[in-house]
């Protein structure tokens, strides 16, 4: 995978370069993933609609044209701010664009004067409304509201973008560009029908730096290229199945959301995993008695996961409970990042000192469904003395539905559901062996644990009917990996003799009636001379779910590298492509 290999709806192909291999990507929601810095980067980063397309927003005293010269990018669709004739603002906003977690953002956009050489931009969460004032004829910055950080950059041909940083407070907001006549100046009589700026390319991210310009149109379908925890090497496309973090304000842990018991919060404590300061430090209280947090839920009986990203304070340990009355699942060693007691755990170390602590359990139909406690040691005991300012520091609390646990799920006042990743290219028999050919997939299956269902690499008719697999097969309770040929409803090779493993796998197969192979690690796993051939055109070339209706995906997968060849490999080629 390449870091700019995807864009809305699509993953890019490597080779073909013309988009024949251009796969197809669907995922109605957002999603996280772990960036090049090896921070949780909520995908797409840029959280506004439509950044290239001004018309959709609220204006005044103005009206938007669309497409009226180039771009930073070379492509015509930079839009004009068109004065009227009356004294006022001249503006397009949107002030309901986005949820604000209370924190700092930053807000960029590529201007370029027309009748007016200063712009203003604003952000606004309805109690704040940071600015700043930039001269798009000089490139001189003005004006910067108290609190607020602003820069401006040149792009070429006359083009800057102006970058504005600031807190802002839990709510509903967004954000404003103003034409200007004078730093600092607010109303000014327009003239009607004149360009005040050319615009492109709004964006706003977490955090206080401006990050690449990212395009959206609806924000939904954007591929998430995740990184190992730590980031740098190359990237992995990250495929999950459907889940839902049912814990809300998942953050924001000062919340009432959050039940506080001989325990307090201080929130914004500290660098969180996503690299702003929003980790709230979780401090037992001067008593000695139970010193925990909870909230309240509706749990049905079933495995559920809990997860939370840790790091330690004062105190070294983190304990996990199923419910309020103190039912222990396990505890966790911040210091050394190694599960100190109770089954069922794991824990991940992402770097500066986080953990993310995991735990799966069975529901059972509680109705609390998980506390956290602070500990100094780690016992499973509930009491102990606290001194009022001694803790550890938390982020990210999630619980889903599932055996396992998937990518960190934001929430706010609700709980949120990221759909499941899909990626597939259909008609594409031109592009797929008829009579020969080879698939091979790097992949790797977090799960690694068995449970859960099926995630493949796979070409089809749109049927398992004719078809050639590999990935994970979902036997339960434990999975292995699948390799899979269905020639015409004659079954050619169905091997789940390898047990799934932690880390990255090769798999391949090659396929010519009469001479087929499979390979894992290098290794010769199958191989067989059955005369079977398809019965039907296989079009369609997918990674991580089933094909068709035959069902959806429900496991996760992280897939480095998938290549479709249309020639059955050597038995020497399968050996050195699988080699890890």
């Amino acid at each position: 995978m390449i870091p700019s290999g995807y864009k809305e709806d699509v993953v890019y192909s490597q080779i073909p370069t013309d988009g024949a291999g251009d796969l197809s990507f669907t995922r109605a929601s957002n999603g996280t993933r772990i960036n090049s810095a090896g921070l949780v980067e909520v995908v797409p980063w840029n959280l506004y609609e439509d950044s290239e397309n001004f018309s959709v927003n609220a204006l005044a005293a103005a009206t938007i044209t669309s497409n009226t010269t180039t771009a930073p990018n070379g492509t015509t669709t930079a839009d004009s701010l068109v004065e009227d004739g009356t004294n006022n603002l001249h503006a397009v906003y949107d002030f309901a664009a986005i949820t604000y977690v209370a924190g700092i953002y930053t807000l960029s956009c590529y201007v370029k004067k027309g009748s007016r050489d200063w712009v203003r931009i604003q952000l606004y969460d309805g109690t704040n409304t940071p600015s700043a004032y930039a001269n798009v004829n000089t490139g001189v910055l003005g004006v910067v509201s108290s609190g607020a950080t602003a820069s401006i950059e040149s792009v070429g041909d006359g083009w800057y973008r102006v970058i504005l940083s600031a807190t802002m407070v839990s709510a509903v907001g967004g954000w404003a560009i103003y034409g200007a006549t004078s730093d600092g100046g607010t109303t000014y009589q327009g003239v009607n029908g004149s360009t005040a700026l050319y615009l492109w390319g709004i964006q706003c991210n977490i955090g206080s730096t401006a990050k690449p310009y990212f395009p959206t149109t609806d924000r939904l379908n954007v591929p998430r290229l995740t990184y190992q925890n730590g980031g740098g090497g190359c990237p992995s496309l990250l495929l999950e199945k459907q889940s839902t973090n049912l814990v809300t304000y998942s953050e924001q842990f000062d919340n009432a959301a959050w039940t506080k018991q001989s325990s307090s919060i201080t929130a914004n404590a500290t660098t969180s995993p996503d690299g702003t300061q929003n980790a709230d430090k979780f401090i037992a209280s001067n008593s000695n008695g139970f010193h925990a947090m909870y909230q309240l839920n509706s749990v049905l009986s079933g495995s559920y996961t809990l997860s939370v990203y840790a790091k330690k304070g004062e105190y070294d340990f983190l304990v996990l409970h199923d419910q309020f009355s103190g039912t222990f699942l396990t505890s966790y060693n911040l210091s050394t990042g190694a599960v100190h007691s109770g089954s069922g755990a794991s824990i991940e170390n992402v770097g500066n000192g986080w953990y993310r602590c995991i735990v799966t359990f069975n529901g059972g139909g509680n109705t609390v469904i998980a506390s956290l406690s602070p500990s100094p040691s780690g016992s499973a005991g509930t009491n102990y003395q606290g001194d009022g300012t001694s803790g550890i520091f938390i982020w990210g609390f999630q619980i889903e539905a599932s055996s396992y646990a998937t990518s960190y799920i934001p929430t706010t006042s609700a709980s949120a559901t990221r759909v499941a990743d899909v990626c597939n290219k259909y008609s594409i028999s031109s592009l797929i062996g008829q009579t020969e050919g080879t698939i091979f997939g790097q992949l790797s299956f977090p799960n690694s644990s068995g449970g859960g269902g099926s995630s493949y690499v796979y070409i089809t008719d749109g049927s398992f009917t004719n078809s050639v697999v590999i990935g994970r097969e979902p036997a339960t309770p434990n999975s292995k990996l699948l390799f899979y040929i269905n020639a015409g409803g004659s079954n050619v090779l169905s091997n789940t003799a390898n047990n799934l493993q932690s880390g990255f796998v090769k798999m391949a197969i090659a396929y010519k009636s009469g001479d087929w192979a499979a390979y894992l690690n290098g290794t010769l796993v199958a191989s067989g001379t059955s005369t079977s051939t398809f019965s039907a055109t296989m079009s369609r070339f997918g990674i991580g779910t089933n094909d068709g209706a035959v069902s959806t995906m429900g496991d996760s997968m992280i897939a480095s590298e998938a290549i479709l060849f249309p020639t059955r490999l050597t038995n020497a080629e399968l050996a050195s492509l699988t080699t890890i």
